[in-house]
């Protein structure tokens, strides 16, 4: 119960992808990618994450490029539940005044460094990457998610089927946070087979840093009395209504886990340069095998034993490793100059994300693999400035009514365009800067059974009901024998049993459907600028 239910709401924490990408990867690893989205088949010591290969096309010498961006993020679902269940709530002390309730966390990330280093000599080339390559900022839901409240919302149904007419509504306390970083290191090496034909072979280290806090605290019950409506702990109401086995499953929880996990990507890459017009160059980085172990914080109780702040769930045990994998990814991208001054690229991605393996093979719920194409332009205004523009379609393989995606993370098709300049302060340095804005569409879904609401208290109430009647035989055949103990256990078993009979049935008459429209916003700044030795 307690890991299907109430509380599956900690299972999977919000993090905050700030980019343009992937769903586990970012595709903007620097300042320049922010001006033209589309680097695929860039000669730049910029493009060292896009086109690898490309590096061997610059002019022998020593490069340097530093980079940040800061990016700005919201994510909003409306949601609702049954017929209005959200109406009667209270969420942090503040009353629900509709049934269609809108949900808001925000995510920044002021800090998105990278940096690349590259030498190259004659027909070889030597490169370092590193960036944020997946993840790269924190998502807060100050007032919890559709799939909190659904676990909680239908708490008064249970309780009036205990006692008929005796709730008006609910309230708890909740607070969620997730943070998700996944870092790259890459080195590539290269080697022009040809005066026009370049190739290269890469390694990446990704290294993942995650952490969640969150909790469901205070669930409460408003209930009718003839003062008035008064509140009450949910957990009291069911142990004065003869149900305290069911007492545990409203009592509070609380997760404070950290995850960290490494993982190795191959890459390679291969740029033909036809001449000086044209431009061809393809990437593929294997799939990254990542598994990420839990740290998991606890706590001291009353009686001196230790509870693990994991919401009662087995995936945030403190040592739990749990499976990641990022997606394997090809990319391929062309590059005209029509004239000196101006460069046309475009581009494409193919996210291999069905193969990736996910925890509790998440990834088999998608419907197809995910996939972006990408356009941009540059143009040298004089020797002192270079202007620039790009445009990025992504779309994932989601399907009608995913569930591959939650309230607590979730991706949605997108158009990015991006603006900027690059300076060229001297014949060796130059400076980047860069906006870009993501234009998320909305996602629509519909569940028969909102997040398994009622599938899952079905289970539990029918589970109690089973193990009240394998003991009915023993303790009748005892209080037929005269055992008073047993005939008041037998008594009490019937009460009980007598109590999950209607809250059974008003589970299985009640409207547990739910609709959610996901969306998202995204703003990111970038600054970089670029030496060559």
């Amino acid at each position: 119960m307690k890991k299907t239910t109430l509380f599956f709401l900690l299972a999977s924490m919000a993090s905050v992808e700030a980019s343009a990408g992937g769903y586990l990867t970012n595709t903007n690893q620097n300042a320049a990618f922010g001006r033209n989205l589309s680097q695929e088949a860039m000669i730049d010591i910029m493009a060292t994450y896009a086109n690898p290969a490309g590096v061997g096309f610059l002019a022998p010498g020593w490069y340097l490029a530093l980079s940040n961006q800061s990016a700005f993020q919201t994510r909003t679902i409306e949601s609702s539940f049954g017929n209005d269940l959200f109406r009667n709530g209270k969420v942090n002390g503040i009353d629900n005044n509709s049934g269609m309730k809108t949900y808001k966390g925000t995510a920044t990330a002021p800090l998105i460094p990278s940096f690349d280093v590259a030498y190259v000599r004659n027909r070889w080339s030597l490169a370092l990457h590193f960036a944020i390559s997946g993840g790269g900022g924190k998502c807060e839901f100050d007032d919890g998610l559709g799939s909190f409240e659904s676990q909680v919302a239908i708490l008064p149904v249970l309780a009036n089927a205990l006692k008929p007419g005796a709730v008006a509504g609910y309230s708890f306390d909740t607070y969620m946070k997730g943070r998700q970083y996944y870092f790259g290191t890459q080195l590539t090496g290269s080697y022009k087979v040809t005066d026009h034909l370049n190739v290269a072979v890469g390694l990446r280290m990704v290294n993942a840093s995650c952490a969640y806090e969150g909790y469901v605290k205070n669930i409460g019950l408003q209930v009718n009395t003839p003062q008035g409506v008064v509140p009450m702990s949910a957990a009291d109401f069911l142990r004065q209504g003869g149900m305290g086995e069911m007492a545990a499953m409203v009592a509070d929880r609380v997760i404070d886990c950290t995850q960290s996990g490494t993982g190795f990507t191959p890459v390679i890459g291969i740029d033909w340069r036809i001449n000086d017009q044209w431009n061809v160059a393809a990437k593929y980085e294997f799939q990254t095998k990542l598994t990420l172990k839990n740290s998991t914080a606890s706590v001291t109780n009353a009686d001196g034993t230790t509870s693990q702040l994991n919401a009662g769930l087995s995936e945030y045990n403190d040592g739990a490793e749990i499976r990641a994998d990022i997606p394997a990814i090809l990319t391929l991208g062309v590059q005209y100059s029509p004239v000196r001054q101006a460069r046309i690229n475009v581009g494409g991605h193919l996210f291999f994300d069905e193969q990736a393996t996910q925890h509790a093979n998440r990834h088999e719920k998608l419907n197809g693999p995910g996939w972006e194409i990408t356009a941009g332009a540059e143009y040298d205004i004089n020797k002192l400035l270079t202007v620039s523009a790009g445009w990025q379609n992504t779309n994932y393989g989601l399907g009608k009514n995913s569930e591959f995606i939650s309230d607590l993370s979730f991706v949605t098709n997108s158009n990015s365009v991006g603006i900027g300049a690059r300076l060229h302060l001297s014949k060796k340095v130059d400076l980047d800067v860069s906006y870009f804005k993501t234009l998320y569409s909305h996602y629509e879904r519909t569940q028969a059974d909102y997040n398994y609401v009622k599938a899952g208290l079905l289970a539990k109430v029918n589970a109690l009901t089973e193990q009240m009647q394998a003991a009915v035989p023993q303790l009748q055949a005892a209080a037929g024998a005269g055992n008073a103990e047993a005939a008041a256990q037998l008594q009490a078993l019937q009460q009980k049993g007598a109590a999950l009979a209607p809250m059974a049935a008003g589970l299985n008459s009640l409207n547990t459907s739910g609709y959610d429209n996901f969306t998202r916003t995204n703003d990111v700044i970038g600054v970089g600028v670029s030496v060559k030795f």
